[in-house]
């Protein structure tokens, strides 16, 4: 880890995965090493959720995954009830994922299935009537798509995945909706259009997981990256995707050392810290720091998300 940073103060990691209580703890140990005192965890395991409650009270922000069965399945009514004893169980936020390979896990999905049909809309409304706001994964990297879901038959498109949801945000104005993964736009020609959708959804906030997508893409133009996160520096809240119950030590250490390093210094061609399967036959990843002012920074790693969670 580096001597010093540019920011000092704590942070907030607003995208983990907690598992048993063991790997939780062994989790955080890592993360207080980079300055994390807050994050949203979202739950996998009920009796680690439990445990982390009363081992850890109020470092977490809790998560609860939806049934993604039931959403594929357009099956609202227990999805609609489970969302209505959310607060009462100790979750502050509702989680759902629907990113392309979903479809390799779920059988018999309508044929017709998106998640903008209307279908969904009293699963939307009830989010609304509860002030449960939502992380919604609905696309991956450009990457993927052009390598692992070459078939658009079963795996669909991102242009059309993107669309279904902004219909979503379009008509469910007062719905708090965090988009991991830079929208699933850090790519630097996807940056316009992700512009376009912070500008007309207010209610809409981006996080800056994974380290390797963001590390990857937003190194490609500095300049126009930088110049997005300074524009936007109240919507976007700094985020890292860890799951407690993967690898070792340097799987952590190593994301939140490349985020460090992307929004701090103004390194360039810092070699990725971890492993990234997207560029390894092409001569891997490297890091161009943005060199972000500081209180860009404050608002990335602290206030954004406290802003949005702790209100």
């Amino acid at each position: 880890m580096r001597d010093a940073w540019k920011y000092t103060g704590p942070i907030f990691d607003a995208h983990t995965h907690i598992g048993s209580i063991e790997n939780t703890s062994r989790m955080i140990a890592i993360e207080e090493e980079y300055g994390v005192t807050k994050q949203v965890g979202i739950v996998h395991d009920e009796e680690g959720f439990k445990q982390a409650k009363e081992r850890f009270p109020g470092r977490f922000v809790y998560a609860k995954y939806l049934s993604l069965s039931d959403i594929a399945q357009y099956n609202v009514e227990p999805i609609i009830d489970e969302i209505s004893k959310l607060l009462d169980n100790g979750f502050s936020i509702a989680k759902t994922w629907f990113g392309p390979r979903w479809r390799d896990y779920v059988d018999n999905v309508p044929s017709d299935f998106r998640i903008n049909h209307p279908k969904l809309d009293l699963f939307y409304q009830a989010l609304v009537d509860n002030d449960i706001p939502l992380i919604v994964h609905i696309s991956d990297p450009d990457t993927y798509y052009a390598n692992q879901y070459k078939d658009s038959e079963k795996y669909g498109l991102k242009d059309e995945h993107l669309q279904e949801l902004e219909d979503v945000l379009s008509r469910y104005r007062k719905l708090r909706v965090q988009i991991p993964h830079f929208g699933a736009q850090p790519e630097i020609h996807r940056l316009p259009a992700l512009s376009r959708w912070l500008d007309k959804y207010p209610n809409v906030v981006v996080d800056t997981a994974s380290s390797r997508w963001m590390a990857r893409e937003l190194s490609k133009e500095v300049k126009k990256a930088r110049e997005f996160m300074i524009k936007y520096s109240d919507r976007v809240l700094f985020g890292t995707d860890v799951v407690s119950n993967r690898g070792q030590g340097n799987y952590f250490s190593g994301r939140y050392l490349a985020q460090r390093i992307l929004w701090e210094t103004d390194e360039r061609d810092t070699p990725l810290p971890i492993p990234d399967a997207d560029t390894v036959n092409t001569g891997g990843t490297f890091i161009n720091g943005l060199d972000l002012p500081l209180d860009v920074l404050r608002k990335l790693y602290w206030e954004n998300a406290n802003r949005l969670y702790f209100r």
